[in-house]
């Protein structure tokens, strides 16, 4: 191999003519496509990973409902729960409707409460207050920093919440089809919070959403009894190893609903690893179209190196010595285009967000907007085995690209081949 080795190493030196840039173009062309293969496939398996750990961190990893509205006694399906080798905390997620700075309203709310102790343990939630404190006594809330800048309020101004329940119980449709007050219902005030904290998850939907206050302000919020639950969250040893804890918990409650996160979440996570799949087949034809290129320099340089060729063959060496030769160039090509494009690849990932926000100061537009994505920056996550598995495609390619020019020197004449040179 050392003679092929050589040979092909000769033959790819820069040299001023036509043939030399197109093989110049051929590496940076399989440079690029690995870069760009590399780039798409680290940020749609960093949003992946993002996405998921962003769901743990906000859900629970399975949960319990039940089939006849909320759970009377939350204490009890807390200790079966538990029995079963989770643990778990009862919580009451319910839409509402806020009301800030005098007659505003906003409908993209929802209340959830749960006991502080829990959601320290199992959300962390106190690394992410930015503002106040988690405080969740009576009369008490904690909002998401983007709530604070929607509604326009900070730490120590109060809201008011109403619930659909209570606001539909104020009229009644009447039998012609007419729409009057209730007679039998009552007037009611909405409930009022003083904001004590604001928090940042940095999952905009959840930010978007989700303010926190105490289960029984909740309770009270709801008419629902207190020590009830709308659900009950759990979580086991691993996120990713549910299914003997999920099987015990069913045979336990058997009058209630287990959903597991991913469960929940299936269409968004299969989506996901559609999208990656598919990323990758189209992509991979940048590569082809570099491989086509490199065949297209090796049929050039087999006619212009014809001389060489016949030289070669006159001295004793054999068609597959030949062969290899032009094999060995498109390999090298290959090679030389992989490394280029991984080392630029990883140099675009790691400046990516610098990179995004040149691109969006440029455009005038948010190129990443957290509105669609949920995160506040783009995520990326290199995975040495998809990167291994880009090297290995871009060479075979660019091997595979030089079969044919490398059967066409193979099968040269070498007293043809002299003669007309």
């Amino acid at each position: 191999m050392k003679t092929e080795f050589f040979l092909a190493c000769r033959y790819m030196r820069i040299r001023r003519n036509a043939v030399s840039i197109i093989s110049l173009t051929s590496i940076i062309g399989v440079g690029l496509g690995v870069m760009v293969l590399m780039v798409v496939l680290a940020v749609m398996t960093g949003f992946t990973d993002v996405m998921k750990s962003k769901l743990i961190e906000t859900q629970a990893h399975f949960q319990v409902h039940s089939a006849f509205g909320p759970i009377r006694d939350g204490a009890r399906a807390v200790e079966a729960i538990e029995k079963c080798g989770a643990t778990a905390a009862p919580v009451i997620q319910q839409p509402v409707i806020v009301q800030y700075a005098g007659r505003r309203l906003d409908t993209r709310a929802v209340v959830m409460s749960a006991r502080t102790a829990d959601m320290d343990s199992h959300i962390g939630f106190s690394s992410h207050m930015v503002k106040g404190k988690l405080d969740l006594d009576h009369g008490k809330t904690v909002i998401s920093q983007d709530m604070a800048n929607r509604w326009g309020v900070d730490v120590g101004d109060k809201v008011l919440v109403h619930t659909a329940a209570r606001l539909t119980s104020l009229v009644r449709i009447r039998p012609d089809g007419g729409v009057e007050l209730n007679p039998d219902s009552s007037a009611y005030l909405p409930s009022e919070f003083t904001v004590s904290g604001i928090y940042s998850m940095g999952k905009y939907d959840f930010d978007r959403l989700m303010f926190f206050v105490g289960m029984d302000d909740a309770a009270d919020l709801f008419d629902l009894p207190w020590g009830s639950a709308t659900s009950i969250f759990c979580w086991g040893a691993d996120a990713f190893e549910l299914d003997g804890v999920v099987s015990a918990v069913r045979k336990a409650l058997p009058d209630c609903l287990v959903s597991t996160w991913q469960e929940t979440n299936s269409q968004l996570l299969s989506v996901l690893a559609v999208e990656k799949r598919m990323m990758f087949f189209l992509l991979i034809f940048i590569v082809l179209v570099a491989a086509f290129s490199i065949a297209n320099t090796l049929i050039t340089s087999v006619y212009q190196k014809t001389r060489d060729i016949g030289v070669l063959k006159a001295l004793g060496a054999s068609d597959g010595l030949v062969m290899r030769i032009f094999l060995m160039q498109g390999f090298l090509t290959g090679a030389l285009g992989s490394i280029c494009g991984t080392l630029a690849g990883y140099l675009v990932i790691l400046f990516r967000n610098d990179i995004l926000n040149i691109a969006s100061a440029i455009t005038g537009q948010d190129l990443f907007p957290k509105e669609f994505y949920y995160f506040n920056e783009l995520p990326a996550h290199i995975v040495a085995g998809d990167v291994t598995f880009i090297i290995v495609s871009s060479i075979l390619l660019c091997t595979l690209g030089a079969l044919i020019p490398a059967c066409r020197a193979a099968r040269l004449d070498p007293a043809k081949a002299l003669r007309y040179e």
